[in-house]
């Protein structure tokens, strides 16, 4: 090659850098699948898309047009999703829904930044649910502060988790703690569903029942029953492993109690605590964790106890709508009545 070609092809570069900026960044297909790979592959093994029959349920209360409700749906599957991939980062897990995680296959850097972008490709959707300006800010502004509040909860979590070596017993959260934390980091999501449905529907007014408290109870029974779940449930160990939270060192509803039931009282051999340090595989060593739990501390028995109060309190309490809130839909009440059930279900 001449000095007279590379001049040539310099020349060349910089006219096409000239013509690039002068316009919008460019992106192809190619280039969005490439990026999307991380989430097209948890996408691969769905769960029961609760959250989407959520909504469905929901909208026999607010009847929003379909167009929009698809969209609403689109938002929350493609948030639930993405958290997904990140919670499998934070939490070191290997599995979901049975299948290598994310960043197992594609790696931390990419798995984070596609579902980091995948939180604002959501946001974006917002967009195509109104033609009002003002809607669009204020839907804007409720989606913001949710996903704010999901992620001070999922911060909370990690700050106990990590500083329980450091703090010891004296790091443990008490249950109001717990609640708190589960109601800003899994309450986040339907909070968020309600809350929006409340904005675009065209038949709710301040005059009805906001189901957001309502929203806020299922996101603790939700994460409670999760947590019970893990140690116990037989198709939970075979989509995340055995008695992953364990594994991880998390301070679940049940681990919780647990340790603050040991701090409380002289416990011979291996204790609660320091297994949950050691952030062991080991599952004979876990399983000596979970006969504590279920034997000696009753942790599990309590937790199962806490799980039917709060259907108790959700049921026997204003926060259901009723049939005024419904125009007289008592297939809503019933459904949303269902969902409770199989939320609780132990």
């Amino acid at each position: 090659m001449t000095s007279n070609d590379n001049i040539n092809n310099n020349s060349s570069t910089m006219n096409e850098i000239n013509s690039m900026i002068c316009n919008t960044p460019q992106w192809s297909i190619e280039d969005e699948d490439t990026i999307a790979r991380p989430y097209k592959h948890i996408t691969l093994h769905q769960g029961k898309r609760f959250r989407s029959k959520l909504i469905q349920t929901f909208n026999k209360i607010y009847e929003i047009p379909n167009e929009q409700l698809q969209i609403l749906m689109e938002i929350i599957e493609t948030l639930h999703n993405s958290s997904l991939i990140i919670d499998d980062i934070e939490d070191n897990s290997d599995l979901r829904r049975g299948n290598p995680s994310s960043h197992v296959v594609f790696g931390m850097p990419m798995s984070l930044n596609t579902a980091n972008y995948m939180y604002f490709k959501s946001m974006n959707l917002i967009w195509k649910m109104s033609a009002d300006q003002t809607s669009i800010l204020e839907l804007l502004q409720i989606f913001n502060e949710e996903l704010m509040n999901l992620h001070r909860g999922q911060g909370l979590d990690i700050h106990w988790r990590d500083s329980l070596n450091e703090l010891r017993y004296d790091g443990v959260p008490n249950e109001q703690m717990y609640f708190k934390m589960v109601m800003n980091k899994t309450g986040g999501l339907f909070r968020l569903t309600i809350r929006m449905m409340e904005k675009i529907s065209p038949n709710f007014n301040r005059k009805k029942k906001t189901l957001v408290p309502l929203g806020n109870l299922l996101g603790i029974i939700y994460q409670i029953r999760d947590d019970y779940q893990n140690l116990v449930n037989n198709t939970m160990i075979a989509n995340k492993g055995f008695a992953e939270d364990l594994s991880e060192g998390k301070l679940s509803f049940p681990i919780i109690h647990g340790l603050r039931f040991e701090s409380l009282n002289n416990v011979s051999g291996p204790t609660l605590l320091n297994i949950l340090l050691k952030r062991t595989d080991d599952d004979e060593l876990k399983k000596v964790a979970l006969k504590f739990l279920q034997d000696t501390s009753k942790s599990i028995e309590y937790t199962r106890k806490v799980i039917e109060d709060l259907v108790r309190l959700i049921k026997n309490s204003e926060f259901l709508p009723s049939l005024d809130d419904v125009n007289g839909n008592e297939d809503a009440i019933n459904e949303i009545n269902f969902i409770i059930d199989h939320i609780s279900n132990i």
